[in-house]
């Protein structure tokens, strides 16, 4: 069971949006620094999102994370990285990395990502499923595609990838509580696979029942940067 704070990135800034919309949350100022202070706090590992490349479709804080990355790594932190990474060498662009959070060009391409596993292998490979009003949100959360959470997950039968980052948009930002139903189904759906959850985490109550529920590691944000959750207290 792991906790792993998370830096999304805007404009070279540390950043907290609530429910992904541009200019709502929390502007956190300098990304390094962030990473400097949860390896401080015992943090194991990291997620690292490039905001602008989700939105963008390609990577476009490359400079600032790769800086991310060798910090945290320094310091001995596990580190995956996410936002925009829709084509193989957009991978390497990120060498230092363990592993490449694959979502829209996943759901796009579902073949996408044994070709990543082949290039980077598969377990560095994680598909990112974003979940807004009960549809896979892709594109920055700007675009929808017709299916839930069981035909997305249908999709990825038989791939090759370490496993799964779920995201459950209507709550992220908004410490309102986690899906448990959506971890529970994707566990039930894929037992032998890693399950990351992120998504209305408000409490210490929240993290042990995404866990209880069956997620491997809890990814936190708002509720770790305004203070509501102490991350030693979860360690």
């Amino acid at each position: 069971m792991r906790v792993f704070p998370s830096i999304d990135i805007s404009e070279g800034r540390a950043v907290k949006r609530i429910r992904g919309v541009k200019g709502t949350g929390l502007d956190l100022g300098d990304p390094i620094k962030w990473a400097e202070f949860w390896a401080d706090e015992g943090a194991k590992g990291i997620h690292i999102v490039d905001l602008d490349g989700a939105e963008a479709g390609k990577p476009t804080n490359v400079e600032v994370i790769n800086k991310v990355i060798d910090v945290a790594k320094d310091r001995g932190l596990w580190v995956q990285v996410a936002g925009g990474l829709r084509k193989l060498e957009y991978l390497k662009l990120y060498p230092r990395a363990d592993a490449y959070v694959i979502g829209s060009r996943a759901h796009k391409d579902p073949n996408f990502i044994d070709k990543a596993s082949d290039e980077v292998g598969p377990e560095r490979v994680i598909v990112a499923i974003d979940l807004k009003g009960g549809k896979v949100s892709v594109e920055g959360w700007k675009e929808e595609i017709p299916a839930g959470l069981k035909e997305a997950l249908d999709k990825f039968e038989g791939h090759n990838f370490k496993g799964f980052m779920y995201t459950y948009v209507d709550t992220e930002g908004t410490m309102k509580g986690p899906d448990i139903e959506g971890i529970k189904y994707i566990r039930s759906r894929f037992p032998g696979k890693l399950i990351e959850y992120a998504g209305g985490i408000g409490s210490e109550d929240d993290v042990r029942a995404a866990w209880s529920a069956g997620a491997d590691v809890v990814i936190i944000g708002m509720a770790l940067y305004t203070g509501k959750i102490r991350l030693k207290d979860l360690l």
